[in-house]
């Protein structure tokens, strides 16, 4: 790309550079989101993920660390299942509602506001639907999310916020979630843009991933 196209990536140079020049992220943390978002089960680029380990490293992350933050991003897979609850709800409204079971229903949501906050539409859909599953979900969450103090509370919803934010993604209640939730754990709005911010650039990878193959395809032709 230097070669065909210099000014593409003087423009992606000063892109991905915005915020780390600019922004109110730590270097560690900035390091410990781009794993994130490049070991999230949407979007796993193992070559990232290598890169912006050692880049941790050198700010001081440990291994521990590390494992804690792809922890985190494992926590996404409940989209599935809230889209699902949602959708079901829109359509034929109170059809799996848990009847006789509003104890364990207003339990689960005390436990959900605990580690995330008041509960968005669709988590409500979700909870009422099978609030056992829910609460299934939630302890795996709260195993992963500040897992032994190693990544702090507000830290670790930033971290997930950029797992649900970034363009492989793109999950609105997520982002809505653990923006609320890294908020209530002291992250500024600069912070929560930042965020943003620096995840965009990931885009790029669209260029990353296929040229090197497009090259040599064009290579093998007659």
């Amino acid at each position: 790309m230097m070669h065909s196209n210099p000014d593409y990536v003087a423009a992606y140079l000063e892109l991905s550079a915005y915020t780390a020049e600019r922004g109110s992220l730590s270097p560690k943390l900035r390091e410990l989101i781009y794993v994130a978002t490049n070991c999230s089960p949407t979007h796993f680029f193992e070559r990232g993920v290598r890169q912006h380990a050692r880049f941790a490293r050198q700010f001081g992350a440990s291994l521990e660390e590390l494992i804690a933050v792809a922890m985190i991003v494992s926590t996404v897979g409940v989209q599935t299942y809230l889209l699902g609850a949602a959708a079901l709800e829109e359509l034929v409204p109170g059809a799996l509602a848990s009847s006789g079971h509003e104890a364990h229903v207003e339990a689960v949501h005390k436990q959900h506001l605990e580690l995330l906050g008041a509960a968005l539409p669709e988590v409500n859909a979700a909870i009422n639907v099978d609030p056992a599953f829910y609460e299934a979900w939630l302890n795996f969450a709260e195993a992963a999310i500040g897992t032994n103090g190693l990544v702090s509370p507000k830290d670790s919803h930033l971290i997930a916020l950029a797992a649900y934010a970034q363009c492989t993604q793109l999950s609105g209640p997520g982002v809505r979630q653990h923006m609320r939730a890294a908020l209530a754990n002291g992250a500024t709005p600069d912070e929560i843009m930042d965020v943003c911010k620096l995840i965009t650039s990931m885009g790029v990878h669209a260029v990353v991933l296929p040229v090197p193959v497009l090259i040599d395809e064009w290579g093998k032709l007659p």
